[in-house]
């Protein structure tokens, strides 16, 4: 993420703790941090307190976001530490990382892939902090869990490396007796589980640092709580209340239905009925309308953030499955595997869980591909898709630079009744690094920003049903 862009960040996180920074003040910040010798956490706060702050009632709220925002960025170009601090662990070399990869992947236990996996996590920070790809700076932000996962095994280059392994041991590379086939086989486990364990890592780290903002200002519910942004806690308190949340969209869906029974006038039963007052139409006749219940399929990508937003949608939807003709439930990451007949035999939170823990999801190094998805899909499915049927993505179309396959999006339109794609990102993200949600818009009957419980009701009332 450039300075330039973790400035405005910032800006943000000050605003939502209660202080007025107007555009011009923000142009001088930014005017600040070219000419000011940033050398020091310290120099960049006098920086900025001098720009954005114009009362010293506002200061100790303004101390507050700037230490959970900047947080860890600790240690300048220079080297200095600040008083106080103390030195971190060193980084290894990314080529070390790389070499070390190469070689756990073919032959490594379980005790050091996790011990691997402990030392990306603890360098992670560093490296995607800096503007420049190189030093600490101290503009290193306490970004998200996939954030981090996504340079991490851009910077190791895991794929490549999965690949490179699983190929050595096809060729019978690998150390010990066993058939290449097999060997190839311990590769692809060894790849899953260095792959799930430099995510448990991270997110470990991220949350012993305190990645909440305690000058934020609180969502007045669980219900208006992003589901990107949540805490374990605000996790917990969302699901105990999505039963009474569907219970009472059911009721809500139910009183729209009956309001939508009366259709068209009748005119040959109003004529009828007009005989008993001289031919005069008192009473209207209307035809009975019966609303349609669709065919529901639901694509849902279970990868890194997104999954918060995935769980609460598929536990939502499915708590309202008469509302629906049926329900059908896909998940993917790079590839897709449907889960339908798990929610047949389970209760829907823990069908979910078996879905996350089950599902054969992953060919690669555990980056989405919606395209490939959205191809797998329809390879699955649109045989089965129907004008009845209804299709609901849930993805915030981040595709790592994959091929975006919207032709497939568009086939899948023109034999459904509708698709919708529902992104739990807001729109200022949209269209930015990866995201490629603009590809996919032209093909959906609308695209919404589903940051929150509150916004996912609202769509399921209004929208899908």
């Amino acid at each position: 993420m450039s300075a330039d862009r973790q400035l405005l960040a910032f800006v943000d996180s000050l605003r939502e703790a209660g202080i007025q920074v107007s555009i011009s003040e923000t142009e001088d910040a930014l005017k600040a941090l070219c000419i000011a010798p940033l050398e020091s956490t310290s120099m960049l706060r006098s920086a900025l307190i001098t720009t954005l702050v114009k009362s010293d009632k506002d200061i100790p709220a303004f101390d507050g976001a700037f230490e959970t925002f900047f947080q860890g960025s600790g240690a300048v170009a220079q080297g200095e530490l600040e008083p106080g601090q103390t030195e971190e662990p060193p980084v290894l070399a990314m080529d070390t990382l790389q070499s070390m990869l190469a070689s756990l992947l073919l032959e490594g236990s379980t005790d050091e892939l996790a011990a691997f996996a402990s030392l990306v996590a603890d360098g992670s920070g560093a490296r995607t902090g800096s503007s420049g790809g190189g030093g600490r700076s101290p503009l290193a932000r306490m970004a998200g869990a996939g954030y981090y996962m996504f340079h991490v095994m851009q910077d190791l280059d895991f794929r490549e490396a999965a690949a490179e392994a699983e190929q050595k041991a096809m060729n019978g590379e690998a150390p010990g007796d066993l058939p290449p086939t097999m060997a190839a086989e311990q590769v692809r486990e060894r790849v899953e589980r260095l792959r799930a364990e430099i995510e448990r890592q991270i997110r470990r780290l991220i949350e012993a640092r305190g990645r909440t903002n305690p000058w934020r200002k609180q969502a007045r519910s669980p219900e208006e709580v992003d589901f990107i942004d949540a805490s374990l806690d605000q996790v917990n308190e969302m699901r105990r209340m999505l039963p009474a949340l569907a219970k009472r969209l059911a009721a809500r869906l139910a009183r729209k239905q009956g309001a939508a029974r009366r259709g068209r006038v009748d005119i040959r039963r109003t004529i009828r009925h007009s005989v008993s007052t001289g031919g005069v139409p008192m009473d209207l006749s209307y035809r009975k309308k019966t609303p349609s219940r669709p065919e529901l399929f639901i694509l849902c990508d279970i990868s890194g953030s997104v999954r918060t937003f995935s769980t609460f949608t598929l536990q939502l939807v499915y708590s309202l499955h008469q509302q629906f003709r049926s329900v059908r439930s896909f998940v993917f990451i790079d590839r897709v595997d449907e889960v339908t007949d798990i929610f047949a035999t389970m209760d829907v939170g823990e069908a979910v869980d078996k879905a996350y823990r089950t599902a054969d999801v992953v060919d690669g190094d555990g980056h989405s591909d919606v395209g490939r998805a959205l191809s797998h899909f329809a390879d699955i499915a649109i045989e089965s898709l129907t004008p009845r049927s209804t299709v609901l993505i849930l993805s915030d179309a981040r595709n790592n630079g994959e091929d975006p396959r919207s032709e497939v999006l568009e086939r899948l339109s023109r034999v459904s009744r509708k698709v919708f794609w529902l992104n739990p990102e807001p729109l200022i993200k949209w269209d930015t690094s990866d995201s490629i949600i603009s590809k996919y818009e032209p093909h959906c009957h609308g695209v919404f920003e589903v940051r929150n419980l509150k916004q996912l009701a609202d769509f399921v009332y209004r929208g899908v049903s």
